[in-house]
């Protein structure tokens, strides 16, 4: 299943002179938003003279909203899914009397091409670059995509007051972000979203400086047990706590960006998790809160944190496939859920930070699960571990420098999307070849590195020791075996490689200088283990 990431963006205030003549004359005006994202859920943006922002156009009464939408598609030569109302804004401006409605639409790219108009400037943007422009065009923006992203299954509503200072646009929200659709649409929603407004006011007045509403979070009698930047360990309460933004210009981004991680909720009590890092994640802390309803309303009653960039130096990069089928058939398939957790479980153990990178990104699909086995069972719920498969990263949002090793999971569906996914192959070269890291594989994993070359054009299996699934012991006479693209033993040893197995029901492992490989999923534990081994050894 795909997952796409919902990010809504406002156009300017001021879009060019028409626009502006009718905002000085206070002509109430609405406008509507068109979001576009492609494949890998990287967003459209347009240059305009003053940032990059998505395209849109005022409504005039007499055009329909299909019209409108229509019109902006035709105008940049656009192709798109049917939209789907995300959010509705007001925008107010201190210079005048008027009033703007922001309608916000999120279409998908049927095509993943950029627009066809010559004469304006279009660029696709993963979504934390796309982030990052926006609000450089205008603050509120910012502010609101967070919102988006986090709870893309809500149409959400909120206030902005406009001002202009300087003939520069600024912004602050005068009314909270609140959910203007249907109940219902939280049912896919992780977390409690009366529990989350009480968070959101936290991290908002905490990153924009905005002392009223960072104690709006708290109740009045709320005890924060903080370290202080001496070191010692002290009790705050919420005042204490909130002077410590006291000298910041209040609205104004101070570099902290954060996100929840985790809600629980029991009757009128919860716990919550949320992570606030600083610019380019320089440093990250783990903030725990407490919180309790009031009546109708939540308020954090506790607060701890402890920094945690600093504890996991070690990463390794589980590669995934997002085919349910094996090609174009109704044969269902999926990654090997025994091999992901046998080599999580060694990695875990290791203090590693273990990543997900899918062709797509977004949730994938899991296969040979047995609920009765004591690992299967841990892993199966746990719900962190496996929020992470639900939302695997897109190559886009991976740094290979991050990672000390690369390993391909196997599962039938190993064999459709990876192999040929040029961003991957990147990626992972990059870790093997430009930091030095570890390349591994298992089972039908090795299928992931089949087509890998080094920098000199060479096939990394060449003149390597290579193990994984035999064609051997494939059922040749089966519908899954005639859909396979290549056969895993086969290319592997066209391309130079010498490919190695042991019996039905063994296993081996393959070591090759930082080249590790297995045979089945009875390797996952250790091929891991031997990873480790090697990063270990390097160090030395």
């Amino acid at each position: 299943m795909k997952k796409y990431v919902l990010v809504v963006a406002m156009l300017l205030t001021i879009q060019c002179i028409n626009a502006q003549a009718k905002i000085d004359e206070d002509v109430n005006t609405s406008v509507i938003n068109l979001v576009i994202l492609n494949d890998n859920g990287d967003i459209l943006l347009k240059k305009a003279t003053i940032g990059w922002i998505t395209i849109g156009a005022f409504y005039e009464k007499r055009h329909t909203i299909n019209e409108v939408i229509d019109s902006i598609s035709n105008k940049y030569g656009v192709s798109i899914t049917k939209p789907n109302l995300k959010g509705v804004f007001t925008y107010k401006f201190d210079f005048n009397n008027a009033a703007s409605v922001r309608q916000m639409y999120v279409a998908k790219s049927t095509t993943n091409d950029l627009p066809t108009n010559k004469n304006v400037e279009f660029r696709w943007a993963p979504k934390d670059e796309a982030i990052e422009k926006f609000k450089s065009t205008i603050p509120c923006l910012g502010e609101m995509i967070a919102q988006i992203i986090e709870y893309p299954q809500v149409v959400w509503g909120g206030s902005f007051l406009i001002k202009r200072e300087n003939k520069k646009m600024t912004s602050r929200i005068t009314e909270d972000f609140y959910p203007i659709s249907d109940a219902s649409t939280y049912r896919e929603s992780s977390h409690h979203p009366s529990v989350v407004k009480a968070l959101q006011k936290y991290m908002e007045g905490s990153s924009y400086n905005k002392k009223e509403m960072l104690l709006s979070a708290f109740a009045d009698n709320a005890t924060l047990y903080l370290t202080n930047r001496d070191g010692d360990f002290k009790r705050y309460s919420p005042s204490e706590y909130a002077d410590f933004f006291k000298k910041a210009e209040k609205g104004e981004f101070n570099g902290r960006d954060a996100k929840i991680l985790d809600v629980k909720v029991t009757k009128d009590i919860a716990t919550a998790k949320v992570e606030i890092a600083g610019p380019n994640r320089a440093w990250v802390y783990i903030d725990l809160f407490l919180l309790k309803k009031f009546k109708n309303d939540w308020k954090i009653i506790s607060k701890t944190a402890t920094r945690v960039d600093n504890i996991e130096k070690n990463a390794v990069l589980f590669v995934v496939s997002n085919a349910h089928y094996y090609a174009n058939t109704d044969i269902p398939t999926g990654n090997s859920f025994s091999e992901i957790i046998n080599a999580y479980d060694v990695f875990k153990k290791a203090n590693y930070r273990i990543d997900f990178v899918s062709p797509k990104g977004g949730a994938v699909p899991l296969a040979y699960i047995n609920t009765s086995d004591e690992m299967s069972k841990k892993y199966l719920y746990d719900t962190q571990f496996m929020n992470a498969l639900k939302n695997t990263k897109s190559p886009s949002e991976i740094d290979a420098s991050k990672y000390k090793a690369v390993q391909y999971i196997g599962g039938g569906a190993a064999m459709f999307g990876v192999p040929e996914n040029k961003e991957i192959q990147t990626i992972a070269m990059d870790i093997y070849e430009k930091y030095n890291g570890i390349l591994s594989s298992v089972c039908h994993g090795t299928a992931g590195i089949v087509n890998l070359k080094t920098k000199d054009g060479k096939y990394v299996v060449d003149g390597k020791r290579v193990s994984g699934y035999p064609d051997d012991y494939e059922n040749k006479d089966a519908p899954y075996f005639k859909t396979f693209p290549f056969l895993i033993k086969k290319t592997i040893e066209e391309r130079g490689g010498d490919f190695k197995f042991s019996e039905r029901g063994k296993f081996i492992v393959e070591v090759d200088g930082r080249l590790v490989t297995g045979q089945n999923f009875q390797s996952s534990k250790p091929v891991s283990l031997k990873i480790i081994e090697l990063i270990d050894a390097m160090k030395k």
